[in-house]
């Protein structure tokens, strides 16, 4: 258990460290805001990609070499970024290359140490609890991201921000190789070359495609070509997996309606966390001009609270339905959004927390029951893949958030709104989408109260 939630907890310190970082990063190399948005990218599109081949890679090869290799690859990614700082004019195209390296450890580190957790805790009714540590592990490492980062940049140079990481993988891969007993199951698994092939591209074509259709215009070639190309690999895909004999996603597991509204959820409640958090730090930071540590203290109204609630959330688990309290988290974080609207460039210190703050809670009736509800949909024997699955739309809903959010902001802006009125138009985007998938999750639980009739 320290290990899985060390883990998770590994991967998300850089999501929130770097965008608490993308003022300074810009300040420094010049980068505009769709290249700010490329560097949260970077990080989270080869950690969807990786996701789907990593629950198969660690059902045959053993889920702690997967892991091991997965803080490796952390670590080497870590560096990469740390160096770009002093590469001069290459520096921000260097730290988009480390932030890769370091997203597809990640994407090898997260269904692993979720399939740790269902293998080890094989009743549903305990394993909520222990899913409840590691959703706790996730947002504690977006609570100190930026903290980690302020406290760096007050004697450092940008770069130093990734050497926690570093540190950080490095201690827990060794620990991890040495210490964590191995398990798998590879009965029946072999790597899908073609599923993995396809769904990169569905997924890195799409990202390409919203980010220059911000920058650039919809009706721009880079944005088409990436849109339709996206498109056509996902169309593959599907084909692809419904033809294969080990899919890395078995379409069979969307036939339980609990099971797709916890996969829509899951990609709509990352697009919410990644995404608002990545608006809100480019908007403190260019628009307020606020200095990191002032950044750090605004967003720990959101992932601390989220951090303090998540063990709660996990006891709630045992006395609510966890799909029940993902309904009331959607709705909640929606609320969330819709009274961030209110928030402009002349709102007070105590006027924007406690919205923020509220936004916080609704992630913590989130974070942990998606994964639940999608593990405890399935038979045991498909948890890694049930949260492999999981887990890939939940990171390609993280990397959709600033791409589609900024992409808002950006033709917004350009359209000649104000900064406060483009980010109100985004996160009233986001707002239609979680309320969205509320009433997708309120439709599984009438399916399911029907089928249990029967």
């Amino acid at each position: 258990m320290g290990l899985a939630v060390l883990g998770v907890f590994v991967t998300y310190v850089p999501i929130t460290g770097v965008a608490a970082s993308l003022s300074t990063i810009s300040g420094a190399t010049g980068a505009s805001t769709s290249d700010l948005q490329w560097i949260s990218d970077a990080y989270v599109i080869p950690m969807a990609a990786a996701v789907l081949s990593a629950g198969v890679f660690g059902d045959i090869h053993g889920r702690r070499r997967v892991y091991s290799l997965g803080m490796l690859l952390t670590v080497v990614g870590a560096m990469i970024s740390g160096l770009s700082s002093v590469t001069g004019d290459s520096a921000i195209y260097v730290l988009w290359g480390g932030q890769a390296v370091s997203g597809l450890g990640a994407g090898l580190l997260l269904p692993t140490t979720l399939a740790l957790i269902a293998y080890a805790v094989p009743d549903p009714h305990e394993r909520g609890k222990y899913v409840g540590m590691w959703a706790t592990g996730m947002a504690v490492g977006l609570a100190v991201g930026p903290l980690v980062s302020s406290a760096i940049l007050s004697f450092a140079g940008w770069g130093w921000i990734f050497a926690p990481s570093i540190v950080l993988s490095l201690s827990a891969g060794i620990l991890a190789y040495f210490t964590l007993p191995e398990s798998k199951n590879a009965a029946g698994r072999h790597l899908d070359w073609p599923g993995q092939i396809t769904a990169t591209i569905a997924i890195a074509s799409s990202i390409f495609g919203v980010i220059e259709g911000g920058s650039k215009g919809w009706d721009s070639i880079e944005s088409i070509s990436g849109l339709g190309i996206g498109a056509v690999a996902f169309v593959a895909f599907i084909v692809v997996e419904s033809r294969s004999t080990a899919p890395l996603m078995d379409l069979r597991l969307y036939r339980s309606a609990a099971f797709t509204a916890a996969g829509f959820s899951a990609l709509v409640a990352l697009f919410s966390v990644v995404g608002t958090m990545f608006l809100l730090s480019v908007f403190f930071g260019s628009v307020l001009h606020l200095d990191i540590l002032d950044i750090g203290i605004r967003l720990l109204f959101v992932t601390g609270v989220t951090a303090v609630a998540n063990p709660l959330v996990a006891r709630l688990m045992t006395k609510v339905k966890p799909l029940h309290i993902l309904v009331s988290g959607l709705a909640l974080c929606a609320v969330a959004l819709f009274l961030l609207t209110g928030f402009d460039t002349t709102t007070s210190f105590g006027d924007l927390v406690w919205r923020l703050a509220i936004f916080g809670l609704s992630l913590s009736l989130m974070l942990t029951p998606v994964s639940v509800v999608a593990i405890n949909s399935v038979p045991w024997q498909q948890a890694g893949m049930a949260s492999a699955a999981n887990t890939a739309l939940r990171q390609y809903g993280g990397a959709l958030g600033p791409a589609v959010l900024g992409a808002i902001f950006i033709s917004q802006l350009n359209d000649g709104m104000t900064a406060s009125d483009a980010l109100h138009t985004a996160l009233i985007t986001n707002m239609v989408l979680l309320a969205i998938a509320a009433i997708v999750c309120v439709i599984a639980v009438v399916v399911q109260r029907a089928s249990s009739a029967k």
